[in-house]
Protein backbone atom coordinates (compact mmCIF):
# COMPACT_ATOMS: atom_id res chain seq x y z
CA UNK A 1 0.00 0.00 0.00
CA UNK A 2 1.25 3.46 -1.08
CA UNK A 3 0.47 6.56 1.26
CA UNK A 4 1.60 9.82 -0.15
CA UNK A 5 2.53 12.98 2.55
CA UNK A 6 1.69 15.84 0.75
CA UNK A 7 1.29 19.85 1.55
CA UNK A 8 3.71 19.88 4.45
CA UNK A 9 7.42 21.22 4.79
CA UNK A 10 9.38 18.05 4.61
CA UNK A 11 12.98 17.92 6.30
CA UNK A 12 14.82 15.39 3.51
CA UNK A 13 18.06 13.81 3.43
CA UNK A 14 20.14 14.43 0.56
CA UNK A 15 23.82 14.59 -0.23
CA UNK A 16 24.05 13.52 3.43
CA UNK A 17 22.82 15.98 5.47
CA UNK A 18 19.19 16.92 6.22
CA UNK A 19 17.59 19.81 3.76
CA UNK A 20 14.23 21.59 4.03
CA UNK A 21 11.88 21.29 1.18
CA UNK A 22 8.99 23.65 1.85
CA UNK A 23 6.60 22.05 -0.07
CA UNK A 24 7.41 18.42 -0.01
CA UNK A 25 6.00 14.70 -0.63
CA UNK A 26 7.01 11.62 1.46
CA UNK A 27 5.72 8.37 -0.19
CA UNK A 28 6.28 5.41 1.49
CA UNK A 29 5.06 1.81 0.54
CA UNK A 30 4.14 -0.89 3.34
CA UNK A 31 7.07 0.32 5.91
CA UNK A 32 10.11 1.91 3.40
CA UNK A 33 10.04 5.45 1.76
CA UNK A 34 10.02 4.94 -1.84
CA UNK A 35 10.10 9.07 -2.70
CA UNK A 36 10.95 12.38 -1.43
CA UNK A 37 10.88 15.32 -3.17
CA UNK A 38 9.24 18.80 -3.83
CA UNK A 39 6.98 17.14 -6.60
CA UNK A 40 5.05 14.37 -7.50
CA UNK A 41 2.46 13.33 -9.62
CA UNK A 42 2.54 9.99 -9.50
CA UNK A 43 -0.14 7.56 -7.44
CA UNK A 44 -0.70 6.45 -4.23
CA UNK A 45 -4.00 4.38 -2.11
CA UNK A 46 -3.85 7.13 0.37
CA UNK A 47 -3.00 10.58 1.34
CA UNK A 48 -1.76 12.11 4.57
CA UNK A 49 -2.62 15.78 4.48
CA UNK A 50 0.43 17.68 6.38
CA UNK A 51 -0.81 21.24 5.77
CA UNK A 52 0.81 22.91 8.94
CA UNK A 53 2.78 20.63 9.67
CA UNK A 54 6.65 20.07 9.58
CA UNK A 55 7.58 16.20 8.14
CA UNK A 56 10.53 15.29 9.98
CA UNK A 57 12.73 12.35 11.04
CA UNK A 58 11.85 10.45 14.01
CA UNK A 59 14.27 11.29 16.67
CA UNK A 60 16.58 7.96 17.57
CA UNK A 61 16.65 8.59 21.11
CA UNK A 62 19.85 6.57 22.22
CA UNK A 63 19.88 5.97 25.81
CA UNK A 64 16.95 6.02 28.24
CA UNK A 65 15.78 3.77 31.24
CA UNK A 66 11.85 3.09 31.30
CA UNK A 67 12.16 0.64 34.01
CA UNK A 68 13.13 2.73 37.40
CA UNK A 69 12.44 6.64 35.69
CA UNK A 70 9.11 7.12 36.86
CA UNK A 71 10.04 6.32 40.45
CA UNK A 72 13.72 8.10 40.60
CA UNK A 73 11.81 11.38 39.13
CA UNK A 74 11.79 13.92 42.10
CA UNK A 75 14.28 11.64 44.09
CA UNK A 76 17.42 12.66 42.44
CA UNK A 77 16.83 16.05 41.65
CA UNK A 78 18.07 18.89 44.26
CA UNK A 79 19.88 16.58 46.39
CA UNK A 80 23.51 17.17 47.32
CA UNK A 81 26.84 15.87 48.49
CA UNK A 82 26.35 14.36 51.38
CA UNK A 83 29.17 16.08 52.81
CA UNK A 84 31.06 18.98 52.05
CA UNK A 85 33.93 18.42 49.27
CA UNK A 86 31.59 15.52 47.70
CA UNK A 87 31.09 15.60 43.72
CA UNK A 88 28.07 17.33 43.34
CA UNK A 89 26.94 14.40 41.73
CA UNK A 90 27.49 11.92 44.71
CA UNK A 91 24.31 11.72 46.27
CA UNK A 92 21.80 11.35 43.46
CA UNK A 93 24.46 8.47 41.57
CA UNK A 94 25.44 6.50 44.42
CA UNK A 95 22.92 6.70 47.34
CA UNK A 96 19.92 7.57 45.48
CA UNK A 97 19.61 6.02 42.76
CA UNK A 98 20.35 2.26 43.80
CA UNK A 99 18.29 2.65 47.04
CA UNK A 100 15.00 3.54 44.40
CA UNK A 101 16.18 0.45 42.13
CA UNK A 102 16.10 -1.69 45.34
CA UNK A 103 12.67 -0.45 46.32
CA UNK A 104 11.38 -1.72 42.93
CA UNK A 105 9.84 -4.92 41.78
CA UNK A 106 8.88 -6.68 38.26
CA UNK A 107 5.85 -5.76 37.95
CA UNK A 108 6.63 -2.05 38.74
CA UNK A 109 9.07 -2.18 35.90
CA UNK A 110 6.96 -3.41 33.74
CA UNK A 111 4.24 -1.10 34.02
CA UNK A 112 6.69 1.93 34.10
CA UNK A 113 8.12 0.80 30.83
CA UNK A 114 4.88 0.66 29.18
CA UNK A 115 3.93 4.14 30.59
CA UNK A 116 7.25 5.41 29.05
CA UNK A 117 6.91 4.09 26.05
CA UNK A 118 3.95 5.83 25.42
CA UNK A 119 5.22 9.34 26.35
CA UNK A 120 8.08 8.32 23.83
CA UNK A 121 5.77 7.70 21.22
CA UNK A 122 3.64 10.61 21.85
CA UNK A 123 6.85 13.33 22.01
CA UNK A 124 8.21 11.48 18.62
CA UNK A 125 11.14 9.30 19.66
CA UNK A 126 10.37 6.55 16.89
CA UNK A 127 13.74 4.41 18.03
CA UNK A 128 13.95 4.32 21.59
CA UNK A 129 17.56 1.97 23.10
CA UNK A 130 16.41 1.19 26.32
CA UNK A 131 19.17 0.25 28.87
CA UNK A 132 17.01 -2.31 30.59
CA UNK A 133 17.95 -2.70 34.65
CA UNK A 134 16.30 -5.65 35.71
CA UNK A 135 17.85 -7.71 38.36
CA UNK A 136 21.32 -5.93 38.17
CA UNK A 137 21.52 -4.94 41.45
CA UNK A 138 21.13 -8.13 42.78
CA UNK A 139 23.02 -9.74 40.33
CA UNK A 140 20.36 -12.14 39.66
CA UNK A 141 20.72 -13.97 36.35
CA UNK A 142 16.89 -13.93 35.96
CA UNK A 143 16.09 -12.49 32.35
CA UNK A 144 12.69 -12.57 33.19
CA UNK A 145 11.70 -9.07 33.25
CA UNK A 146 13.47 -8.25 30.06
CA UNK A 147 11.68 -10.63 28.21
CA UNK A 148 8.59 -8.91 29.79
CA UNK A 149 9.52 -5.31 28.93
CA UNK A 150 11.03 -6.80 25.11
CA UNK A 151 6.98 -8.02 24.58
CA UNK A 152 5.66 -4.18 26.02
CA UNK A 153 8.40 -2.25 23.90
CA UNK A 154 7.42 -4.68 20.89
CA UNK A 155 3.40 -3.84 21.46
CA UNK A 156 3.87 -0.62 21.44
CA UNK A 157 4.79 0.08 18.05
CA UNK A 158 7.68 1.55 18.63
CA UNK A 159 11.19 0.80 16.99
CA UNK A 160 12.96 -0.81 19.92
CA UNK A 161 17.12 -1.89 21.28
CA UNK A 162 17.07 -3.48 24.05
CA UNK A 163 20.36 -3.84 26.17
CA UNK A 164 20.18 -5.81 29.32
CA UNK A 165 22.87 -4.55 31.41
CA UNK A 166 25.66 -6.86 33.43
CA UNK A 167 28.58 -5.84 35.28
CA UNK A 168 30.92 -7.58 37.55
CA UNK A 169 30.88 -5.20 40.54
CA UNK A 170 28.02 -2.84 41.83
CA UNK A 171 29.14 0.42 44.05
CA UNK A 172 26.87 2.60 46.23
CA UNK A 173 27.76 5.17 48.88
CA UNK A 174 29.86 3.95 51.91
CA UNK A 175 28.35 6.45 54.10
CA UNK A 176 31.26 8.57 55.02
CA UNK A 177 31.06 10.27 52.21
CA UNK A 178 32.83 7.63 49.60
CA UNK A 179 31.98 4.96 46.74
CA UNK A 180 32.67 0.94 48.14
CA UNK A 181 33.02 -1.36 45.30
CA UNK A 182 31.90 -4.83 45.55
CA UNK A 183 32.11 -8.08 43.26
CA UNK A 184 29.31 -9.90 42.63
CA UNK A 185 29.57 -13.58 43.33
CA UNK A 186 31.49 -15.34 40.55
CA UNK A 187 31.79 -11.87 38.67
CA UNK A 188 28.03 -12.43 37.91
CA UNK A 189 29.46 -14.67 34.44
CA UNK A 190 25.82 -15.99 34.54
CA UNK A 191 24.27 -12.59 34.31
CA UNK A 192 26.77 -12.08 31.55
CA UNK A 193 25.37 -15.27 29.45
CA UNK A 194 22.60 -14.98 30.23
CA UNK A 195 22.27 -11.46 28.41
CA UNK A 196 24.47 -12.89 26.14
CA UNK A 197 21.22 -15.81 25.53
CA UNK A 198 18.52 -12.88 25.28
CA UNK A 199 20.36 -10.47 22.81
CA UNK A 200 20.56 -13.77 20.55
CA UNK A 201 17.56 -15.23 20.45
CA UNK A 202 15.01 -11.98 20.63
CA UNK A 203 17.57 -9.97 18.07
CA UNK A 204 15.38 -9.35 15.13
CA UNK A 205 11.47 -10.22 16.68
CA UNK A 206 8.06 -7.99 16.12
CA UNK A 207 9.13 -7.69 12.69
CA UNK A 208 12.27 -6.79 13.23
CA UNK A 209 11.20 -3.75 15.12
CA UNK A 210 13.08 -5.28 18.23
CA UNK A 211 16.86 -5.60 18.51
CA UNK A 212 19.17 -6.20 20.89
CA UNK A 213 22.63 -4.64 22.05
CA UNK A 214 25.05 -5.52 24.28
CA UNK A 215 25.31 -3.08 27.59
CA UNK A 216 27.85 -4.02 30.06
CA UNK A 217 26.82 -1.38 33.76
CA UNK A 218 29.70 1.02 33.85
CA UNK A 219 32.88 1.38 32.72
CA UNK A 220 34.42 1.57 36.48
CA UNK A 221 32.12 -1.68 37.40
CA UNK A 222 32.74 -3.94 34.74
CA UNK A 223 37.06 -5.76 34.53
CA UNK A 224 38.95 -5.98 31.80
CA UNK A 225 37.65 -9.55 31.01
CA UNK A 226 34.06 -8.79 30.86
CA UNK A 227 34.71 -5.99 28.61
CA UNK A 228 36.79 -7.86 26.23
CA UNK A 229 34.23 -10.94 26.17
CA UNK A 230 31.78 -8.44 25.40
CA UNK A 231 33.98 -7.19 22.62
CA UNK A 232 33.80 -10.50 21.36
CA UNK A 233 30.40 -11.52 21.54
CA UNK A 234 29.40 -8.61 19.84
CA UNK A 235 31.40 -9.60 17.17
CA UNK A 236 30.14 -12.81 16.87
CA UNK A 237 26.10 -11.55 17.08
CA UNK A 238 26.67 -8.32 15.02
CA UNK A 239 25.02 -6.26 17.52
CA UNK A 240 26.51 -3.17 18.79
CA UNK A 241 27.06 -2.36 22.65
CA UNK A 242 26.38 0.48 24.96
CA UNK A 243 28.61 1.27 28.27
CA UNK A 244 27.98 3.79 30.30
CA UNK A 245 31.57 5.72 30.87
CA UNK A 246 32.14 9.67 31.25
CA UNK A 247 29.58 9.97 34.19
CA UNK A 248 31.49 11.30 37.33
CA UNK A 249 35.33 12.26 38.43
CA UNK A 250 34.86 9.39 40.70
CA UNK A 251 34.48 7.21 38.23
CA UNK A 252 37.66 8.56 36.00
CA UNK A 253 39.48 8.66 39.38
CA UNK A 254 38.66 4.74 39.81
CA UNK A 255 39.99 3.74 36.44
CA UNK A 256 43.36 5.51 37.51
CA UNK A 257 43.24 4.10 40.65
CA UNK A 258 42.36 0.63 39.50
CA UNK A 259 44.04 0.18 35.91
CA UNK A 260 46.56 2.82 36.10
CA UNK A 261 45.09 4.24 32.79
CA UNK A 262 42.65 6.95 31.63
CA UNK A 263 38.64 5.82 30.98
CA UNK A 264 39.23 6.40 27.05
CA UNK A 265 43.03 3.78 27.22
CA UNK A 266 41.26 1.16 29.39
CA UNK A 267 38.53 1.02 26.35
CA UNK A 268 41.45 1.07 24.01
CA UNK A 269 43.42 -2.07 26.07
CA UNK A 270 40.24 -4.10 26.18
CA UNK A 271 39.54 -3.54 22.03
CA UNK A 272 36.12 -1.85 22.76
CA UNK A 273 36.12 0.73 20.91
CA UNK A 274 34.58 0.87 17.30
CA UNK A 275 31.66 1.94 15.06
CA UNK A 276 29.22 -0.08 17.30
CA UNK A 277 30.05 1.23 20.18
CA UNK A 278 28.22 4.32 22.02
CA UNK A 279 29.67 5.44 25.43
CA UNK A 280 26.86 6.68 27.32
CA UNK A 281 26.88 10.02 29.13
CA UNK A 282 30.69 10.86 27.49
CA UNK A 283 31.02 14.40 30.31
CA UNK A 284 34.18 13.26 32.34
CA UNK A 285 36.72 11.70 29.89
CA UNK A 286 39.39 13.58 31.09
CA UNK A 287 40.06 14.59 34.63
CA UNK A 288 39.24 17.76 34.71
CA UNK A 289 36.01 17.29 32.65
CA UNK A 290 36.97 19.61 29.48
CA UNK A 291 37.21 17.97 26.32
CA UNK A 292 40.66 20.11 25.57
CA UNK A 293 43.11 18.58 27.64
CA UNK A 294 41.94 14.84 26.12
CA UNK A 295 45.70 13.26 24.89
CA UNK A 296 45.87 13.43 21.34
CA UNK A 297 46.22 9.69 21.32
CA UNK A 298 42.68 8.74 23.07
CA UNK A 299 41.18 11.92 20.30
CA UNK A 300 42.89 9.71 17.68
CA UNK A 301 41.19 6.60 18.98
CA UNK A 302 37.92 7.26 19.56
CA UNK A 303 37.52 8.94 16.21
CA UNK A 304 38.97 6.37 13.70
CA UNK A 305 37.34 3.97 15.76
CA UNK A 306 34.38 6.06 15.03
CA UNK A 307 32.89 5.32 17.98
CA UNK A 308 29.81 7.53 19.09
CA UNK A 309 29.68 9.26 22.47
CA UNK A 310 25.80 10.08 23.48
CA UNK A 311 25.25 12.93 25.27
CA UNK A 312 22.58 13.39 27.84
CA UNK A 313 22.57 17.39 28.91
CA UNK A 314 19.35 17.82 30.67
CA UNK A 315 19.82 14.93 33.60
CA UNK A 316 23.44 16.36 33.90
CA UNK A 317 22.45 20.10 33.83
CA UNK A 318 19.56 19.70 36.48
CA UNK A 319 22.27 18.15 38.72
CA UNK A 320 24.66 20.98 38.28
CA UNK A 321 27.27 19.50 35.67
CA UNK A 322 27.54 20.29 31.86
CA UNK A 323 29.27 18.75 28.62
CA UNK A 324 32.59 20.45 27.87
CA UNK A 325 31.41 20.22 25.08
CA UNK A 326 29.73 18.99 22.34
CA UNK A 327 31.64 21.56 19.95
CA UNK A 328 34.88 20.41 20.85
CA UNK A 329 34.31 17.01 19.92
CA UNK A 330 32.56 17.79 17.04
CA UNK A 331 35.88 19.72 15.94
CA UNK A 332 37.66 16.43 17.23
CA UNK A 333 35.94 14.70 14.47
CA UNK A 334 33.67 12.43 17.14
CA UNK A 335 30.21 10.78 15.90
CA UNK A 336 27.90 11.84 18.59
CA UNK A 337 24.08 11.18 19.18
CA UNK A 338 21.56 12.09 21.75
CA UNK A 339 19.21 10.46 24.70
CA UNK A 340 16.56 11.65 27.46
CA UNK A 341 18.93 9.21 29.95
CA UNK A 342 15.58 10.07 32.51
CA UNK A 343 12.74 12.07 32.20
CA UNK A 344 11.15 13.69 30.17
CA UNK A 345 11.24 11.19 28.03
CA UNK A 346 11.21 14.37 25.38
CA UNK A 347 14.18 14.66 22.31
CA UNK A 348 12.98 18.05 21.97
CA UNK A 349 13.98 19.05 25.26
CA UNK A 350 17.44 17.50 25.31
CA UNK A 351 17.72 19.13 21.90
CA UNK A 352 17.40 22.49 22.94
CA UNK A 353 19.36 21.73 25.84
CA UNK A 354 22.07 20.55 24.29
CA UNK A 355 22.39 23.50 22.24
CA UNK A 356 22.06 25.87 24.78
CA UNK A 357 24.28 24.60 27.13
CA UNK A 358 27.01 24.16 25.07
CA UNK A 359 26.67 28.05 23.71
CA UNK A 360 26.94 28.91 27.31
CA UNK A 361 29.77 26.72 27.72
CA UNK A 362 31.92 28.25 24.62
CA UNK A 363 30.86 31.23 25.43
CA UNK A 364 29.71 31.34 21.50
CA UNK A 365 26.36 31.65 20.19
CA UNK A 366 27.09 30.03 16.92
CA UNK A 367 28.48 26.86 18.64
CA UNK A 368 25.47 23.70 18.78
CA UNK A 369 23.73 24.68 16.21
CA UNK A 370 20.26 23.74 15.70
CA UNK A 371 21.08 21.95 12.41
CA UNK A 372 23.78 19.83 14.38
CA UNK A 373 22.03 19.12 17.69
CA UNK A 374 19.13 18.14 15.14
CA UNK A 375 21.50 15.88 13.09
CA UNK A 376 22.67 13.90 16.43
CA UNK A 377 18.73 13.51 17.71
CA UNK A 378 18.52 11.65 14.30
CA UNK A 379 20.18 10.55 11.81
CA UNK A 380 23.75 10.40 14.63
CA UNK A 381 21.80 8.31 16.25
CA UNK A 382 20.92 6.09 13.64
CA UNK A 383 24.57 5.72 13.02
CA UNK A 384 25.60 4.95 16.18
CA UNK A 385 23.12 2.06 15.57
CA UNK A 386 24.83 0.74 11.46
CA UNK A 387 21.53 1.87 10.66
CA UNK A 388 21.45 4.14 7.27
CA UNK A 389 18.26 3.75 7.04
CA UNK A 390 16.62 5.32 10.18
CA UNK A 391 16.86 8.79 11.04
CA UNK A 392 16.08 9.89 7.52
CA UNK A 393 13.66 10.64 5.36
CA UNK A 394 14.95 9.00 1.86
CA UNK A 395 14.33 6.70 -0.54
CA UNK A 396 15.33 3.33 0.68
CA UNK A 397 14.78 4.57 4.77
CA UNK A 398 12.25 3.46 6.91
CA UNK A 399 9.16 4.58 7.13
CA UNK A 400 9.54 5.97 10.64
CA UNK A 401 7.94 9.68 10.05
CA UNK A 402 6.83 12.52 12.80
CA UNK A 403 4.52 15.55 12.03
CA UNK A 404 4.89 17.83 14.22
CA UNK A 405 2.61 21.19 14.25
CA UNK A 406 3.31 24.80 12.91
CA UNK A 407 -0.25 25.98 13.07
CA UNK A 408 0.15 27.79 16.41
CA UNK A 409 1.22 30.74 17.82
CA UNK A 410 4.15 29.79 19.48
CA UNK A 411 5.20 28.11 15.88
CA UNK A 412 4.33 30.83 13.27
CA UNK A 413 5.90 32.09 10.90
CA UNK A 414 8.52 29.52 10.77
CA UNK A 415 11.96 30.52 8.58
CA UNK A 416 14.12 27.56 9.95
CA UNK A 417 12.58 24.68 10.92
CA UNK A 418 15.79 23.38 12.66
CA UNK A 419 15.99 27.00 15.07
CA UNK A 420 11.72 25.87 15.57
CA UNK A 421 12.42 22.34 16.48
CA UNK A 422 15.52 22.74 18.80
CA UNK A 423 14.41 26.37 20.84
CA UNK A 424 10.86 26.28 20.36
CA UNK A 425 9.09 22.89 19.93
CA UNK A 426 8.47 20.22 22.74
CA UNK A 427 6.72 16.89 22.54
CA UNK A 428 3.14 18.61 22.77
CA UNK A 429 3.64 19.82 19.45
CA UNK A 430 4.20 16.24 17.72
CA UNK A 431 0.86 15.64 15.74
CA UNK A 432 1.13 12.47 13.96
CA UNK A 433 3.71 9.58 14.59
CA UNK A 434 4.80 6.45 12.12
CA UNK A 435 6.70 3.70 12.90
CA UNK A 436 7.68 1.15 10.07
CA UNK A 437 4.85 2.63 8.35
CA UNK A 438 1.73 2.11 11.14
CA UNK A 439 0.46 4.78 12.60
CA UNK A 440 0.91 4.72 16.48
CA UNK A 441 0.27 8.18 17.25
CA UNK A 442 -2.49 10.24 15.88
CA UNK A 443 -4.00 13.98 16.29
CA UNK A 444 -1.62 13.83 19.36
CA UNK A 445 -3.25 10.88 20.85
CA UNK A 446 -0.91 7.55 21.68
CA UNK A 447 -2.87 4.21 19.52
CA UNK A 448 -0.80 1.96 20.56
CA UNK A 449 -0.79 1.71 24.19
CA UNK A 450 -3.90 2.89 26.74
CA UNK A 451 -2.54 5.50 28.36
CA UNK A 452 -4.87 6.41 30.92
CA UNK A 453 -4.87 2.42 31.94
CA UNK A 454 -1.02 2.65 31.88
CA UNK A 455 -0.84 5.99 33.91
CA UNK A 456 -3.30 4.46 36.62
CA UNK A 457 -0.88 1.50 36.37
CA UNK A 458 2.11 3.55 36.93
CA UNK A 459 0.53 5.30 40.00
CA UNK A 460 -0.38 2.94 41.87
CA UNK A 461 2.80 0.72 41.62
CA UNK A 462 4.98 3.90 42.61
CA UNK A 463 2.99 3.85 46.31
CA UNK A 464 4.07 0.62 46.51
CA UNK A 465 8.06 1.45 45.58
CA UNK A 466 7.95 4.52 47.27
CA UNK A 467 6.74 2.73 50.64
CA UNK A 468 10.01 0.22 50.79
CA UNK A 469 12.25 3.50 49.93
CA UNK A 470 15.15 3.51 52.78
CA UNK A 471 16.63 6.53 52.50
Amino acid sequence: MKTLIQNGTVIAWAEGQHRVLNRGFVLFENNEIVYVGDSYDGTADSFIDATGRLVMPGFVNAHLHVTDTLYTKGYLEEVGASQPGVPINFASLYKVLPAVRHATDPDAQVVAARCAFAELARTGSTTVVEMGYDFEIGGNADIAITERIADVAGESGLRCYSGPRYRTMYYGDDGQGSVFYKNYPGGARARFEACVEFCRTWNGKYDDRLRTMLAPGQVDTCDAELLRDTRRQADVLGIPIQLHAGQSPNEYARIKEAEGMSTVEYLIETGLLGPDLIIGHGQIMTGDGDAATMPEHEIAALRDSKTTICHLPWVKARRGGVINSIEKYKSMGFRQCLGTDTYPFDMFNDMRMASTLCKIVERNPLAGLSSDVFHMATAGGADALGRADLGRLSAGCKADIVLVRTDTPKATPVYDPFKFLVHAATGDDVDRVIVDGKTIVENGEVLSIDVPAAVREVNEAGSRVWSRLDL
